[in-house]
């Protein structure tokens, strides 16, 4: 094989890796007072930069960084598809504990809560498409948080396919 052929074939296969986990654009949830993140803070697989294609019966990884501005003892999850401006807790997820999917910053050692004011920490966790979801365009919002506000939120376009 030729110098300029393995090269190409890196080539390729870097964009190809690229475009896989590239960051996500991301929007700041509306009701927010959490400082809004930026697409380099937010990874979600299978996502092009402005729009998400999930596939039902399929498994979407996230990870997040995030730096609250206030201490957290606990962190919930508030994980939503938003259809006509209707918000829709996802089952299994809404409501649910974010500690045990909290990592050092570098996302390498498992450190849950309680969160530090102004330290970064890595969320991450994996989402399944269930058969049952129907196949739409939506707004998913996924925020982190308690009752007296957010360490993080963001929402971003995407869409469900069979």
């Amino acid at each position: 094989m030729k110098i300029s052929s393995i090269s190409g074939l890196l080539f390729i296969c870097a964009a190809l890796f690229l475009g896989l986990t590239s960051a996500t654009d991301v929007r700041p949830c509306p009701k927010s007072k959490s400082k809004a993140l930026s697409a380099s803070d937010v990874t979600i697989s299978n996502c092009a930069k402005n729009k998400c294609i999930l596939k039902r019966n399929t498994e979407a990884s996230i990870m997040m960084k995030l730096r609250p501005e206030r201490d957290f003892q606990e962190l919930t999850s508030d994980i939503q598809g938003i259809i006509l401006d209707v918000p829709l807790p996802f089952p299994g997820y809404y409501g649910t504990s974010a500690c045990p999917h909290i990592y050092d910053e570098a996302g390498e050692n498992k450190v849950g809560c309680p969160l530090k004011a102004g330290q970064v920490y890595t969320y991450k966790n994996s989402f399944k498409i269930l058969p049952v979801y129907p196949t739409v365009s939506l707004e998913i919002h996924w925020g982190l948080g308690d009752k007296q506000g957010d360490a993080a939120c963001f929402q971003i376009p995407a869409k469900i396919k069979a």
